[in-house]
């Protein structure tokens, strides 16, 4: 079983991809590869000295676009070197990709062939899940890929851009996931307290 978990960040991907990984699967965590790659390119002698949302910055800052842009070309060749991988083993190894929030700006040629060589399974968000996600980011808000959405009116602080182009983006995020995704699986499944390990392996291949 070859799987690539979708979904934003904060939603259960690493959480369950760690599940599946302690279970026995490979697992391939792009957020840490990507970082171990920028802080390489940089000359960072380990990744945990390197601070990626710092170094990407805030939307509004001269060196975001350049830094978000070699962000998504780092991602890419993520991508492309766990296809490598993909097309190099076992047909019956089991392995799970805990990919990005942003996976979805990818590509088109990368998305389909991520389609073709995994089953994509996008972890669903609730309205009280998206209202949550907006506190939380408010209160701690860290480098992300916007996609254009950081559209800031005259007069309006930083902070008050946020807290009105965030919910945009998140929506905008969640019907490129379900798109992308071959099954989507609802917040009150893998979400639950209750829900297992093999429960959503059950619900995965079942569906």
């Amino acid at each position: 079983m070859i799987l690539t978990l979708c979904g934003m960040s904060g939603v259960g991907k690493s959480y369950w991809s760690k599940k599946l990984e302690s279970a026995g699967f490979i697992r391939f965590g792009c957020d840490d590869l990507i970082t171990t790659r920028i802080a390489f390119e940089l000359g960072f002698a380990s990744s945990a000295q390197f601070d990626m949302h710092q170094w990407v910055g805030y939307p509004d800052e001269a060196a975001h676009k350049e830094r978000a842009d070699r962000y998504l070309q780092a991602e890419e060749n993520v991508v492309k070197g766990i296809f490598d991988y993909l097309l190099n083993t076992q047909k019956d190894q089991n392995i799970v990709i805990d990919s990005t929030g942003s996976v979805i700006y990818m590509p088109e040629s990368i998305l389909k062939r991520l389609r073709q060589l995994t089953k994509i399974v996008y972890l669903d968000i609730t309205q009280q899940d998206h209202e949550k996600m907006l506190r939380y980011y408010l209160s701690h808000p860290v480098a992300i890929i916007w996609n254009g959405f950081f559209q800031p009116q005259p007069g309006e602080s930083r902070l008050q851009t946020f807290a009105r182009c965030y919910p945009l983006l998140i929506k905008s995020r969640e019907e490129k996931y379900r798109e992308l995704a071959h099954l989507t699986i609802p917040a009150k499944i893998h979400k639950a307290s209750e829900t297992t390990l093999e429960d959503l392996l059950e619900f995965v291949s079942t569906h």
